[in-house]
């Protein structure tokens, strides 16, 4: 059996599989990873395959949780070529891990030249054509960080915005309103722009996978083609297990 586990700034997720299949599945709140233990317990994990954005102690967390349940443990960093992905990030290892397996699990969904979105607590929006190259991608505030920027700066908004309202309006005429909407614009805005900088280079249609817990915000903004994920990072560290043939 191998583990499989993705730790965010907000969540951890983890899959447990054999032989090509799922046996198990969680999340978590990062704050509580040392919980996995009890979640755990009913495995025999051979092996452990992991992907940590969080902070270090997240990651000290689940070393001393991991390294004497499992034969072999390994900390994903993205390759220059590896699993299906050319990577032309500068230096190749400092992309994170989890927009890279991402990627790969993109790339082998076979999408065609594709913009990959991950809408969470930052906004990730990377560029991976249909032969498996990422050019590039850009980082922005997510959509909570995004809200907390803007009522920290402005006492006039913050006043006036109350309880503020997820929905998108054409035209708001109030001021939680007009956050919500101005803050979906702005999130599907970086979107777009990678979407058209892609397409112009490429000169074909380009889909968007759009990711993340946040990403619902988005979906009434963009035109089709868009495909939505859930645990993109998993699928992604499941193609790795396999091409390393871990996973048995």
């Amino acid at each position: 059996m191998i583990l499989l586990l993705d730790a965010g700034n907000t969540r951890v997720k983890w899959g447990v599989r054999q032989a090509g299949a799922w046996l198990a599945r969680g999340v978590c709140p990062t704050r509580e990873v040392a919980g996995l233990r009890a979640d755990l317990a009913a495995f025999s994990l051979r092996r452990a395959l992991l992907c940590c954005v969080a902070n270090e102690a997240t990651r000290a967390a689940l070393d001393k949780l991991l390294v004497d349940r499992v034969e072999q443990l390994a900390w994903l960093t993205a390759a220059l070529d590896a699993h299906g992905v050319r990577n032309a990030y500068q230096p190749p290892e400092s992309l994170g891990a989890d927009r890279y397996a991402a990627l790969v699990a993109v790339a082998r969904r076979g999408l065609g030249d594709c913009v990959v979105a991950s809408v969470g607590t930052a906004l990730t929006v990377d560029a991976l054509t249909a032969d498996g190259r990422f050019l590039g991608g850009v980082i922005a505030p997510g959509p909570d960080l995004m809200r907390a920027a803007l009522l920290d700066g402005t006492a006039g908004v913050r006043a006036y915005s109350g309880s503020v309202d997820s929905s998108v309006a054409g035209f708001p005429r109030a001021t939680g309103a007009a956050v919500a909407s101005g803050i979906a614009l702005a999130q599907a805005g970086v979107v777009l722009g990678m979407r058209e900088r892609l397409a112009r280079l490429s000169g074909n249609p380009v889909t968007v996978l759009l990711s993340g817990g946040a990403r619902a915000l988005l979906t009434s903004l963009l035109e089709p083609p868009v495909v939505e994920a859930d645990d993109l990072v998993l699928e992604g560290l499941a193609w790795i297990a396999k091409d390393r043939e871990w996973d048995d």
